[in-house]
This record gives C-alpha cells, structure tokens and sequence, in this order.
C-alpha cells in the first residue's frame, strides 16, 4: 500500500531537503553555544529507543559535570518554557522529561518547543556545565557541538524511505549531520559480521563513528512506591501488560520468557490516559485475574507509568496491582568503554571545566 504514497512522498523529501538547504546556505540560522551540547535524535518517526539513550548519557555524565536536559515535550499541554518538577503532571511537562526528572531529580530538566529560547534561559536561571538536547536532530535553529542518530537495527534508516511511503522524517542523506550513529536494540547475542556490514554502509554516508547498542531488561519489577518483586516471582503469574509506546513487542516476548500467561492491553504512542480507559482496564484486569487476583499483576513502561499516574487518575491507579519494568542501554564487546571515552573526551574537550 505504501508504494501509492511515492508522489507525496517525493514531495515532503523535496520539502525537508529545501529547509536544510536554507540552514546550510545561511537563509535560515543555527545557533551554536558556548558550552557542550549534545544533540541525540533520529531520522525517524519514533520506536528507536531515543529516551534510554538520553538516560544513559545523563546517568554517566551527572557526576562529572552539572547536567540540564532539554525537551520539546512531544504531547504537553502547556507553552513555553517550563523547568519540570518531579510533582508535576505529564499534562504539563510530557512524559519522557517527566521521567528524566523522576529518575533524576537532582539534574535540571527543562522543556521549550523553541530550542533555542530554552538553551538560553537554562544558561540565564540554571548555568549548566552541559546540556543534553533530547529528540533534536530535525531542530534545526541549534547547532550541537555533538550530534549522535539513532536507528533501529530492526529498521535501519538506509533501508526505509521517507513519509508517508516510509517511517523517514527526511532523507536518508540527513544522516551526514550526525557525528556519530548507535544502531540501537540489537540482539544481544552480537553478529559481528553483520555488525562490520552495517558499519560499513553507515560510514559510506561519512559518518566517522558507529556504536552498536541492546536494552537490557532489569531483574524485577518495581511499584511506584520502589517495592521490588524479582522476575523469578512471576513464574506463576499471570501478566497484564499495559503499553503506550511504539513498539511493546520486545517488553512482550521478554515477559512471556518469565511468566505463566501473557496478554496486552496496547495503546497508542505516548497515550494520554483518561479515567475511562482505567475503569475499562480494571474490568479487564478483573477478568483476567478471575479466581487468581494474587497470581496476577499488570507490567508496564516507566514512560506509560508517567502517564498512568497523573493527579487525575492516581486514585483509579491505586486499585490495581501495577510494577513497572525497567530497561538499561548496554553496549557490545569492549563498545561500552569506546562509547563513554567519545562522550566525555567531547565534553572533556569542549568545557571550561577539567
């Protein structure tokens, strides 16, 4: 079906590529700051495992320098710019920097759909050693001193076209802007030669470097009250899990590897959750656990999580038994420690701070 969609997809590729014509000639401007900024971003639409990545980056930067994030806040109903606390609500923020926040609470996090007026108030209230710039790389009006794209392994960027024939926000050639490519959500058992392929392909764009990343589940489940249960304890279980993100497949497939009995009860990305979908979601929840209510319990994402416990619904929430599952970005082989010297000799390299 989507061959039908080529004419307009030629159109938006000629579109996108006329705007970052502008920004290459100077008919339209790229900021850059005089502190470290790194840019993390894609080529396309959502699913590539972009939030992980920025919480990686916060948790090995946070301690060596002081740390602002800054976010669009994709699905927000506020405007502006707006330091996001841990007590706020997704409706105000957006989910992805609430959970920085949460997961981070000593690191400044902000969000500002005009990048650029948010980089400034950060330096002018906050004055951060360094500033992650989340969901970036088609925003254009700031320059990052260090551009990092990703893509999906399942869904490389250099096999997939642009929209609406493609999941690509532009064409394949904007990867060129990046200064470093992570394939993202490999298998973690590694394919090294299917691993040099794709570098190779990746470098032919001129991209200089290429790091190959897995997420990798963590070893229980946590309540929003941080009380554990080991992923050994649902054994007997039955799972509900309840997910509003791109692609659940991989949360899916990994619970049914620890689990009695597995179903989904899916969303659309970053869903903005009402009382009515939790009253639905406690009928269904209620018969799914039928005669075993102990022997069952409902998974989900911190990111769903975010959004599952607003004020509005925190009282609908407390009805039922929900954990949250956690994931951590690794890296293969000796690429860990390859990947950590590049971000921190940029920083290195480019603060005032040693």
């Amino acid at each position: 079906m989507r061959l039908l969609f080529y004419p307009l997809a030629l159109i938006y590729a000629i579109i996108t590529s006329l705007r970052n014509l502008f920004f290459y000639v100077g008919l339209l401007r790229e900021r850059s700051f005089p502190l470290p900024i790194i840019g993390v971003g894609n080529l396309s639409t959502g699913g590539t495992g972009k939030s992980p990545h920025v919480i990686y980056l916060a948790s090995l930067l946070k301690d060596e320098r002081k740390v602002a994030v800054l976010s669009r806040g994709y699905g927000r109903r506020s405007k502006g710019y707006r330091e996001v606390k841990v007590a706020d609500s997704v409706g105000l923020t957006g989910d992805e920097p609430l959970q920085y926040k949460t997961l981070f609470p000593e690191l400044t996090v902000a969000v500002c759909e005009k990048r650029v007026d948010g980089i400034e108030m950060l330096l002018k209230e906050n004055h951060p050693d360094l500033i992650l710039l989340d969901d970036s790389f088609q925003h254009r009006y700031v320059k990052p001193g260090l551009n990092l794209m990703i893509t999906d392994y399942n869904d490389l960027f250099y096999n997939d076209h642009v929209l609406p024939a493609g999941n690509l926000r532009e064409a394949r050639g904007g990867v060129k802007r990046a200064d470093a490519v992570i394939v993202s959500k490999t298998n973690p058992l590694s394919n090294l030669q299917e691993f040099e392929k794709i570098d190779r392909k990746i470098r032919s764009y001129g991209v200089h470097e290429v790091f190959f990343s897995y997420m990798r589940y963590r070893e229980y489940v946590e309540s929003g009250n941080s009380e554990r249960m080991a992923l050994s304890e649902l054994k007997n279980k039955k799972v509900m899990v309840v997910a509003g993100i791109a692609n659940p497949q991989p949360l899916i497939d990994f619970l049914q590897m620890h689990s009695e009995e597995v179903v989904i009860e899916k969303y659309g990305d970053h869903h903005a959750f009402t009382a009515g979908d939790l009253t639905a979601l406690t009928r269904k929840f209620d018969m799914f656990a039928a005669a075993r209510k102990e022997g069952a319990v409902i998974i989900t994402t911190r990111k769903d999580y975010m959004r599952l416990n607003s004020a509005e619904l925190a009282h609908l929430l407390k009805r039922l038994p929900v954990m949250i599952l956690d994931i951590e970005i690794c890296f293969h082989t000796f690429g860990q420690q390859k990947f950590d010297h590049y971000i921190l000799n940029y920083v290195k390299k480019n603060s005032g701070i040693r």
